[in-house]
């Protein structure tokens, strides 16, 4: 992406024409992240940023959702206003006190961009929920804030460089492994629509220290992966469609389970917001089921899972085909694992090698998802994607001539750069919970998910306490702290979770009862394809999983399910780190 000085960009959010679907279907409205020099170079995905090992990088981030005359835009899909969100009509960043059903929102939206998977930034450039901001528009209504209720705090603590109505400047140390990263907004109880709605992009960190790359098995030295146009960054999504070609999301709680209220005040449901949303239509790169021309040769796939809330459960159409994963959220695996298929959960990412080479000329394979068109409750795959749609993502045609003899060295003689392990720790017991309530014909319906805390010294099951957005910090970790936080999933399906400003090591799963606490069975050690550093794990209904981590820089950061629509309704807690700050919000 083209840069407004050294390592340094100003990046803007437009509002978009994009050609997703196939001609002669119309063009899509979409957000995207572009460059303020080049009008061309919005799109969804982002265009990839690449930063080097060592070398900070700073992005002044710029909420542009106006049109042509400087009017705010407004969202392009239904805003749920009786969530605990944003809300600038006030007051902010609250659930508010409703004396009706509202209508969906209408009015400038929020913004904040978080790098996913920057590890020991500072909590000013780590696109926290409530420092969001407003376009600067010449129409915002009066009384409305134009700002969350930590962007003022965090202009200040960094010095206010870059930091004027309707944008902010990040910094981003890049002193992590190589890996490959994402970015996404993150504002409070919009992230869900601001994501579908476009706001995605590859951040991919490089190195050119050789000890921070894969060596030849038996010190035969350093080794060769596929780069240039042999490395090929995947985003996948899940997207649905009105016949214009506008994106389609829910606008009534009524689709995801026929509820027709009713609704606040009267009852604890919230008219807009579903718990969970699945596209018929499966998107890469911006594009619905694309294909991509290869030589028989190895190939570099960069894959990200960017659905709000679809499992994906990859493997090739042809056996043939292996996978060869070497890399996770946070870089190099301990060792390269070959899998028969590749399970993701919404924001996590691999690196996988994929070997071409056997396929006749003009062969066709397609990269194929095993995973559910529905929440995703472990290891049952009765309730695979629909083979016609979502169970396609992609083809491959090996119809391109090899440019060259392929120099790449094979996955299973590749020996990983070190990873040691980390030890000790104060534990942490956390809950992951669902609330529902009993409508008025008895039907029980979730209203959210919930995050909470485990209180070993009530006993269970009162010691299990859900906590809210704004509850007081019970994640308090030291400065250089290692802990270990073991996450009990009391629902019924399973939940990724990811944890900013640090990378964790999955130590362990274990099968644990729900009313006394007790762990069944034995532990179950990572699989290969986990073993390394890691930002988002999934949390298996009813057991207990067990993460390390080490924390860093002092401030304020969160963690939450990256199921989009639950982060957005309660499922989202703030940690702190070290002491609280000298005159941060309340």
């Amino acid at each position: 992406m083209p840069r407004s000085g050294a390592n340094a960009y100003a990046i803007a959010i437009r509002q978009v024409a994009q050609q997703i679907l196939p001609p002669p279907l119309g063009a899509t409205t979409v957000w995207a992240y572009g460059s303020t020099t080049d009008d061309g170079s919005f799109h969804s995905p982002a265009l990839t940023i690449e930063a080097q090992r060592g070398e900070p990088v700073e992005i002044t981030w710029i909420n542009d959702l106006k049109d042509a005359s400087g009017a705010y835009l407004p969202h392009l899909l239904p805003v749920d206003p009786s969530l605990h969100w944003a809300n600038p009509p006030g007051p902010v960043d609250t659930r508010p006190r409703l004396a009706a059903t509202p209508a969906a929102y209408a009015g400038p939206v929020p913004i904040v961009t978080h790098v996913h998977g920057i590890e020991a930034g500072e909590d000013w450039s780590d696109g926290y929920p409530e420092a969001w901001y407003l376009p600067a528009a010449s129409n915002i209504p009066a009384g409305y804030a134009s700002q969350g209720t930590w962007y003022e705090f965090f202009r200040k603590k960094c010095g206010g460089a870059g930091w004027s109505p309707g944008q902010a400047r990040y910094v981003y140390p890049n002193t992590q492994r190589p890996a490959t990263l994402w970015l996404h907004d993150h504002a409070l109880g919009v992230t869900r629509l601001n994501v579908y709605a476009g706001l995605v992009g590859f951040y991919l960190l490089r190195s050119t220290d050789p000890a921070d790359h894969p060596t030849i098995a038996g010190g035969r030295g350093p080794a060769v992966l596929p780069s240039g146009q042999y490395e090929i960054p995947l985003a996948i999504q899940d997207r649905s469609f009105n016949a214009d070609g506008s994106l389609f999301y829910p606008d009534s709680r009524f689709f995801s389970d026929s509820y027709a209220g009713p609704y606040i005040p009267a009852c604890g449901v919230s008219p807009i917001w579903v718990p969970e949303f699945f596209g018929n239509c499966m998107m890469v790169n911006g594009k619905t089921w694309p294909y991509c021309s290869v030589e028989p040769r190895r190939y570099y796939l960069r894959i990200l899972n960017g659905c709000n809330g679809r499992f994906l459960v990859l493997k090739f159409s042809d056996p043939r085909i292996d996978l060869w994963q070497i890399g996770s959220d946070g870089g190099y695996l301990r060792a390269p694992a070959k899998l028969k298929q590749l399970l993701l959960s919404p924001a996590e990412r691999a690196d996988v090698i994929v070997d071409f080479s056997r396929m006749r000329p003009g062969a066709r394979v397609t990269l194929r998802n095993h995973g559910p068109d529905g929440p995703y409750p472990g290891d049952d795959e009765e309730d695979a994607a629909d083979s016609r749609t979502s169970g396609q993502v992609m083809q491959f045609r090996v119809d391109k001539p090899l440019a060259a003899p392929d120099p790449t060295t094979h996955p299973a003689q590749l020996a990983m750069p070190s990873l040691a392990a980390l030890q000790g720790g104060v534990e942490r017991a956390i809950a992951l919970l669902e609330t529902s309530t009993l409508t008025a014909d008895g039907q029980e319906i979730p209203v959210e998910t919930t995050l909470g805390i485990v209180d070993a010294a009530m006993g269970w099951p009162k010691g299990v306490k859900a906590v809210a957005w704004h509850d007081p910090i019970s994640e308090n970790p030291d400065t250089g702290a290692v802990e270990t936080w073991a996450l009990y999933n009391f629902t019924e399906d399973a939940h990724p979770i990811h944890i900013h400003h640090t990378f964790f090591q999955i130590v362990e799963r274990q099968r644990f009862h729900k009313e006394t606490g007790e762990l069944k069975g034995k532990p179950r050690r990572p699989g290969p394809e986990e073993d390394g550093w890691k930002d988002t794990v999934v949390a298996l209904p009813g057991e207990a999983t067990r993460l390390r981590m080490k924390f860093g820089k002092d401030g304020r950061f969160v963690w939450h399910c990256h199921l989009l629509e639950h982060e957005d309704n309660e499922m989202m807690r703030p940690f702190r780190v070290g002491p609280p700050q000298a005159g941060e919000p309340a």
